[in-house]
């Protein structure tokens, strides 16, 4: 059974590059794969329902770019197919973002309980309207992410295509039996690291 590679890439407030990944054994050819791969994307940005995306709880200038889905040979890891497509979704919410490095992380459980059982990926800065008095991540964008992914992963997935852990030391890929999302924000430094600060120098007194 094929291994996959989903690969969603976009920009940040910045113009920086955002990704995230995940992986999936499954039957479908590479094309069936890949359309499937977009058809999740476009859910989990677009919402469960009207209003209730991703995209409404991050910027106009942040958004998604492309979908890149690649063949990987279990056994080595090694990548031997691609496709590529362009899917653009901006951001549609008022407001200014979080910086670029400020990012939602989705986390991803098997019944292993290891490291090789965990996994997760990290979605770009939300608006900085999605945090709460104390810095916590709305309940709101909480709801509607975890909606928006079991909608995407209810379409995505059969009998004989399922979201998987891939163990690059072991080789060994584990079903993902759930997912979490926590009202933390976490940092993802890469996603400002060509940006370059401008310092203002005040003088001793």
């Amino acid at each position: 059974m094929p291994l996959y590679q989903h690969r969603f890439s976009g920009n940040t407030s910045s113009n920086e590059t955002f990704m995230y990944t995940w992986w999936a054994l499954s039957i479908r050819s590479l094309a069936d794969a890949h359309a499937a791969a977009i058809a999740w994307n476009a859910l989990l940005w677009n919402g469960a329902s009207a209003g209730n995306g991703y995209k409404d709880h991050v910027t106009a200038n942040v958004g998604m770019a492309n979908v890149t889905t690649v063949t990987i040979t279990q056994a080595t890891g090694l990548q031997t197919a691609r496709l590529d497509s362009a899917q653009v979704i901006p951001g549609v919410a008022a407001g200014p973002p979080f910086p670029a490095d400020v990012a939602l992380v989705v986390s991803l459980r098997t019944v292993l309980a290891n490291r090789q059982g965990r996994g997760r990926f990290y979605l770009p800065q939300p608006a900085a309207s999605q945090a709460t008095a104390t810095g916590r991540v709305l309940a709101d964008l909480i709801t509607d992410l975890g909606a928006s992914l079991a909608a995407a992963w209810t379409g995505y997935n059969t009998a004989n295509d399922r979201p998987v852990i891939y163990s690059r030391v072991s080789k060994q890929t584990t079903n993902i039996s759930s997912f979490n999302i926590g009202d933390l924000f976490d940092t993802q430094r890469r996603r400002e690291n060509k940006l370059l600060e401008a310092r203002t120098v005040t003088a001793m007194p």
